[in-house]
Order: C-alpha cells, then sequence, then structure tokens
C-alpha cells in the first residue's frame, strides 16, 4: 500500500544519494580510507544494506538519478557531498566540479552553484553544523 510507495521511494533517493556520494570520492581517482569509512558511514546512517552498498559501488549506473524535492533536501545532499570532499583534508579540482555539476543535477541554479558550494565549504572548515548552515543558506540563495 501506501507504506511500501513510501518506503520504495525513500529507498530509491538513499541509493540516488549514496551514488552521488561515492562518486564524488572517487571522482580524484583514489578513493582514500577516510572518504570510504566516511561514505560507509552515511550509507549506515540511511539504513543501507551491505548488500545495497556493494551493488551501488560495483554498479553505480544501474541506480537513476532521484533529485530531491524541498530546497531543504537539495541543501542537506549538497552538504553531504562537500562533507566528503572536504574529509581528506583537501579539496580536489575534480571532485569539486563533479560536486557543483550534481549539486546542478540536484536542482540547485547554475547562477548560484559556485556561491553556494563556497558557502557551504567554508562553513564546514569553520565547524558550523549543517542543521545551522541549511536554515541561513536556505534565506540566502532561495
Amino acid at each position: 500500500g501506501l507504506r511500501n510507495l513510501f518506503n520504495r521511494t525513500a529507498k530509491k533517493k538513499r541509493r540516488s544519494h549514496f551514488k552521488n556520494l561515492f562518486a564524488v570520492a572517487r571522482a580524484d581517482g583514489n578513493v582514500d580510507r577516510a572518504e570510504m569509512d566516511l561514505v560507509i558511514g552515511l550509507a549506515e546512517k540511511f539504513h543501507m544494506s551491505t548488500e545495497e552498498v556493494t551493488k551501488i559501488i560495483r554498479d553505480p549506473d544501474a541506480v537513476p538519478m532521484v533529485t530531491p524535492k524541498t530546497p531543504q533536501e537539495r541543501l542537506e545532499h549538497l552538504s553531504d557531498l562537500i562533507t566528503v570532499i572536504l574529509v581528506d583534508g583537501k579539496i580536489d579540482e575534480k571532485e569539486l566540479l563533479l560536486c557543483k555539476s550534481l549539486g546542478v543535477k540536484l536542482g540547485c541554479g547554475e547562477d548560484s552553484i559556485d556561491p553556494l558550494v563556497r558557502d557551504l565549504i567554508e562553513q564546514a572548515i569553520n565547524g558550523i553544523s549543517p542543521e545551522k548552515t541549511t536554515e541561513k543558506l536556505l534565506k540566502k540563495y532561495h
């Protein structure tokens, strides 16, 4: 019934988000231990099984992109992507470009993606929590 539909939709969203996070982690050609630990930790937070995670890592193209419905969801997804970029202590250009590209595909405006990503990185580096960041940036960019 309705609950099954909700669960299937939520599962598709989680799988799509995980695929994007993993794509950013491997964008520089190397998924280091810190990136992998973070991505796996996020998969656990999404209540994904090891089997689901393994399938996505082996065949990411099999997972369709699911666009977040609300500005808040878009910002949360983008914030997670930024966390993956920053976890190894360096900002790789390929990871950053992929993050921006995914941000646009997630529904963030092309005109605002550069300053939005810059603000998210700056706030993450300064230790401002994603919850506070999301509220402030929703007011600024939406």
